[in-house]
């Protein structure tokens, strides 16, 4: 082997380090950014949570309401 195929091997390395590094930082960022993705939907499903439940405490109500009304002879 020749200087000029060393030369071509070290590039090549070096290419393909460089290559891994940059693919190590975007798994990096992906993840974090999954981690922010997965707290906004644990953030969402409280809230959907929380305005099921409020949904349910009106609807209750106002079946109440009407339950009354209907007991009222006119």
């Amino acid at each position: 082997m020749g200087e000029e195929s060393f030369t071509l091997i070290e590039r090549k390395i070096g290419d393909l380090v460089k290559v891994v590094a940059d693919l190590k930082k975007e798994k990096e960022a992906l993840t974090e950014a999954l981690a922010h993705k997965e707290g906004e939907v644990k953030d969402l499903g409280r809230k959907l949570a929380d305005m099921t439940r409020e949904r349910n405490e009106v609807r209750d109500r106002v079946e109440k309401i009407l339950s009354r009304l209907d007991s009222i002879e006119l």
